[in-house]
């Protein structure tokens, strides 16, 4: 069985999910979704809200409001955007974003920090 990755998990802050939510549909195109009624239950029991979103190729982003949220420089989450690197460096820029761009191994690297300070790399010819 091929191996891939189903859904990483950011911390955000407390008050910061739907900031962090806009951005991941505004700027890397995901979508959000819901969890069903199974999870949705779950969460509404702990007093929570899910706040998951999807890429084209299904892998996923979940987002956990956290008091205690802290930046930690060197983590991050790379995604391939392929032929959608360049429209999302512009939608980047446009919406204010600072990027910095390396290459290596025959690709491009780009590098953008998200409204709750998490570090994205996002990966295109």
């Amino acid at each position: 069985m091929a191996k891939s990755v189903h859904h990483v998990n950011l911390s955000v802050p407390e008050d910061g999910a739907q900031t962090q939510g806009a951005w991941l549909v505004d700027m890397l195109c995901y979508r959000e979704v819901h969890g069903g009624p199974d999870i949705t239950a779950l969460v509404e029991k702990m007093g929570r809200r899910v706040w998951w979103f999807e890429a084209d190729d299904g892998s996923q982003v979940h987002l956990s409001p956290n008091p205690e949220h802290a930046i930690v420089a060197s983590a991050h989450t790379a995604i391939r955007l392929d032929d959608d690197l360049d429209p999302c460096i512009e939608r980047l820029t446009g919406g204010g974003f600072e990027t910095r761009t390396i290459a290596f191994d025959g690709e491009r690297h780009v590098f953008v920090t998200d409204p709750a300070g998490n570090l994205w790399e996002l990966v295109g010819p």
